[in-house]
């Protein structure tokens, strides 16, 4: 599992790092990875989950083949196509 953990001094939203961590995942630029987050979540939903939910919040979803975990820390976890992530996690 790739770790992408949000550094303390790290204000960037968490959609930007999802998109930043699966971009990185497929060797690609963020600006030219197909699909765009808008066509898999709602990024601003993304966002405002992860401001005001607890701590223990875990949002899990597909983006770009990836399974994506990113919880209410901030933290963002992306896994290849051929691995998944856990079935306990509820969905955006």
């Amino acid at each position: 599992m790739s770790d992408q953990s949000r550094p303390p001094d790290d204000r960037r939203p968490p959609s930007e790092r999802v998109v930043e961590a699966v971009a990185a995942a497929f060797g690609t630029s963020p600006l030219d990875f197909e699909p765009t987050l808008y066509e898999t979540v709602d990024p601003e939903a993304l966002d405002s989950l992860v401001r005001t939910g607890p701590e223990s919040l875990r949002i899990r979803f597909r983006y770009g083949e990836c399974s994506v975990v990113v919880t209410g820390t901030g933290r963002v976890d992306v896994s290849p196509p051929d691995k998944e992530i856990s079935t306990n996690d509820e969905r955006l």
